[in-house]
């Protein structure tokens, strides 16, 4: 999420745990880890990165969508045994989305697998990337809550022991599974909460950082 974040896109956590509990496997494979957010009217200005509003009302006005979302699958490795699992994984929580992503953490070596992975890269529109991080630079990292905390400058240190694979390119949607969205609505507020902060961002032509938009929201609410 944070290495996301240095590329301008904004970054979601999906709480799997808060997810309404049905009948076992029945949500197993429905929802993704983190949800990218892309402004396709998004600029760099003096006042930092802003939504270009003439882009915004011309999109707007031809039906567009001014943002772009990805289902982002998570692992920490893929093996010869596992990676159909971890791939079909990816795209079952991927549906509703504009874009799929299954992104690894440990380096991809083996050639045969790497291959299998970019046929079905290729076959199915599902990017997979590896952060090439091998298990020992992985396991002297800081905690997930501290590199969320983290200033940029000491998060730098970090994102220079990141080297990105792109291991298969897929193509995006033009459009949202409406239908699959509003199903995981029910399901979990976080889909709730993810067009409340896009929402926000489109009312206030400022595209913010979900943590900042959940604090604004805490903040209104107390005073309702």
């Amino acid at each position: 999420m944070r290495h996301a974040e240095f590329g301008d896109r904004f970054a979601m956590r999906v709480d799997h745990t808060r997810a309404e509990r049905t009948e076992a496997g029945i949500n197993k494979w429905k929802f993704p880890d983190v949800v990218l957010l892309d402004w396709d009217v998004g600029k760099v200005s003096d006042a930092g990165y802003r939504l270009d509003q003439n882009l915004l009302e011309v999109r707007k006005s031809l039906g567009d969508q001014p943002f772009r979302l990805t289902s982002v699958e998570l692992k920490v490795s893929i093996t010869l045994s596992n990676f159909r699992e971890s791939f079909f994984q990816c795209v079952s929580n991927s549906k509703w989305a504009h874009h799929a992503l299954l992104a690894v953490a440990y380096p991809l070596n083996d050639r045969t697998l790497v291959d299998e992975l970019r046929r079905l890269g290729t076959s199915y529109d599902v990017t997979i990337v590896s952060y090439s991080l091998d298990p020992t630079t992985l396991q002297s990292l800081p905690s997930a809550d501290e590199i969320s905390r983290m200033p940029d400058e000491d998060f730098d240190k970090i994102a220079n022991s990141i080297t990105v694979i792109t291991v298969a390119t897929g193509r995006q949607r033009t459009g949202l599974d409406w239908e699959h969205i509003k199903d995981m609505q029910v399901r979990t507020n976080d889909f709730i909460e993810l067009f409340e902060w896009i929402a926000h961002c489109l009312k206030e032509s400022r595209p913010f950082e979900f943590n900042d938009f959940a604090k604004i929201k805490k903040i209104q609410k107390s005073y309702t």
